[in-house]
């Protein structure tokens, strides 16, 4: 079973790696850029025993209601080598994560996802994406394999800190 201690924060050299285990996943993780990674590799973070088994990322969605604001982050990358499903990589990155962006105190953590059971082990709940402005406004609109941010198949959930 996956241990934490294999936890840590994403090194510059770690961006190829981190590069082919998104890769491994076309179907359930956005493709990213080489220099989407690059620009963005400090928000990262791997399952390292050796080699890079699995990653996950966050982004800050924008606040577009200044005396009103949802300050919300979304969990983005969650990716695990293939061969390593199932052994609790994905656990111990996501719980990582939490207490990461727990730190920033925002409102609510968000995340789009073809796995939504796993996300509620972890208190994340349904969400319609019509209260996800911000996600849709951040990536959605420029996604190349959906028509449409509401028609997208990826279930929207939240986990509400506030």
């Amino acid at each position: 079973m996956a241990d934490a201690k294999y936890i840590r924060r994403a090194h510059i050299s770690d961006i190829g790696e981190i590069y082919e285990v998104i890769r491994e996943n076309p179907t359930e993780v956005l493709p990213r850029s080489y220099q989407d990674i690059l620009r963005n590799f400090d928000r990262f973070v791997v399952y390292d025993d050796g080699s890079i088994k699995g990653v996950i990322s966050y982004q800050v969605m924008p606040v577009f209601d200044i005396e009103n604001p949802d300050f919300a982050v979304e969990i983005v990358s969650l990716s695990v080598r293939r061969a390593e499903h199932g052994k609790g990589i994905g656990r111990v990155l996501l719980l990582s994560m939490i207490d990461i962006i727990k730190a920033m105190d925002p409102h609510r953590i968000i995340v789009l996802t073809f796995y939504p059971d796993f996300f509620a082990k972890f208190g994340f709940v349904e969400t319609s994406k019509e209260k996800l402005y911000q996600k849709i406004y951040q990536g959605c609109l420029n996604c190349t394999k959906y028509r449409s941010p509401l028609t997208c198949p990826e279930v929207a959930m939240e986990l509400v800190l506030k």
